[in-house]
């Protein structure tokens, strides 16, 4: 199993003014069921995208938009058939705690 998975996890650029991160956390996996490691992964874009697009002027949509990418895209590079399996039946909201 994986026992830690660096989690790059870098904003989504919306627009043509959204600068683009390279911000990276490292996400433990080792012994975490696919729930934890799904929530713990949104903590992560969480506080990544709102550094990124904090002062944007449409921060309100961008904010959402990058964690849902975010996440998405972190869950299909675990590549973890529970955690892939957790994850599409339990899509991002767009309500998600803040970083701010």
């Amino acid at each position: 199993m994986i026992r830690t998975i660096a989690l790059a996890v870098s904003a989504i650029a919306l627009t043509v003014a959204a600068p683009v991160s390279a911000t990276e956390l490292r996400v433990k996996v080792s012994g975490k069921s696919a729930e934890q490691v799904r929530a713990d992964i949104v903590k992560a874009a969480s506080t990544v995208c709102w550094q990124d697009v904090r002062g944007e002027a449409m921060s309100g949509y961008l904010y959402p938009a990058c964690i849902r990418a975010s996440v998405s895209d972190a869950v299909a590079k675990i590549n973890s058939p529970a955690l892939t399996a957790y994850n599409t039946a339990n899509p991002a909201s767009g309500s998600v705690v803040s970083a701010r």
